[in-house]
């Protein structure tokens, strides 16, 4: 400091003897400025994401979706206005905080708002819902009796809360029939079906009768219809004896001793 304070007395001295004005000398003197480096200012933080439904219903819908594991697309819309709280500074999340018993096409599911590991409160929102996955439509008229097959439908997106009944696209139809007929572009549902006979009453059957390694096969006659996996009752047309056994496909079954 003494040395600094030393130079500033004898700048004016200095200065005269250059012809240079005390002024502009001793703003020459000062600290020299540092020079700005491109970025190293700091960026500008994003703003907060405000709590509103449209951001945390499809975390509520996730975590319904994990807890009840649908054969479909979950969606929740709210049921009336929600004032929403203040954002909060850092990153959030809505939490179911208890799943309700069931889906039902309206709820009341109680949630708890979570920043930075902490509670910033609890409502009981009134929510409706939805399930959004493929349905079979009839293509063509279907008469009572017709064996199904996916030829014979379009898919539509239908809601599975409200339609409970619709048959998934994802279901099998082989081994279905119709148990009533149905128009065209009506949705097929489980009243509407019922399991495909492969045994017919009064058909003849093919029937495999084995203990062990031994097997032995027969001609029977159905005393009943019955689909795959059913157990039916086939008569033996020569000794005129009843028995039972189980369907396998179309016109056989089998008997285990």
């Amino acid at each position: 400091m003494k040395l600094l304070r030393h130079y500033l007395l004898m700048l004016p001295a200095l200065a005269a003897g250059l012809g240079i004005p005390v002024a502009a000398a001793a703003a020459n003197a000062a600290e020299p400025a540092i020079p700005a480096v491109a970025g190293s200012a700091a960026a500008p933080l994003e703003a907060p994401v405000p709590v509103t439904p449209e951001h945390f219903l499809p975390q509520l819908a996730a975590q319904l979706a994990t807890h009840f594991r649908p054969d479909g697309e979950l969606q929740l819309d709210l049921l009336r206005n929600w004032t929403a709280p203040a954002t909060p500074a850092s990153a959030w999340e809505m939490t179911v905080v208890a799943p309700p018993p069931s889906l039902a096409p309206q709820l009341i599911v109680r949630v708890r708002l979570v920043s930075a590991q902490r509670s910033l409160g609890e409502w009981n929102l009134p929510l409706r819902v939805r399930l959004w996955a493929d349905a079979f439509v009839a293509r063509q008229p279907l008469p009572r009796g017709q064996f199904l097959d996916t030829a014979l439908f379009d898919l539509r997106r239908t809601d599975f809360i409200h339609d409970k009944e619709a048959v998934p696209a994802s279901t099998a139809l082989e081994s279905l029939s119709a148990a009533r007929g149905l128009g065209v572009g009506a949705v097929l549902s489980w009243r509407d079906v019922v399991r495909r006979s492969l045994v017919q009453r009064g058909s003849r059957v093919e029937v495999l009768a084995g203990s062990g390694a031994l097997t032995i096969t027969m001609k029977g006659l159905a005393m009943q219809n019955g689909a795959l996996g059913e157990t039916i009752v086939v008569r033996n047309p020569e000794s005129r004896r009843d028995f039972s056994a189980v369907v396998t496909a179309e016109n056989q079954a089998r008997v285990t001793f």
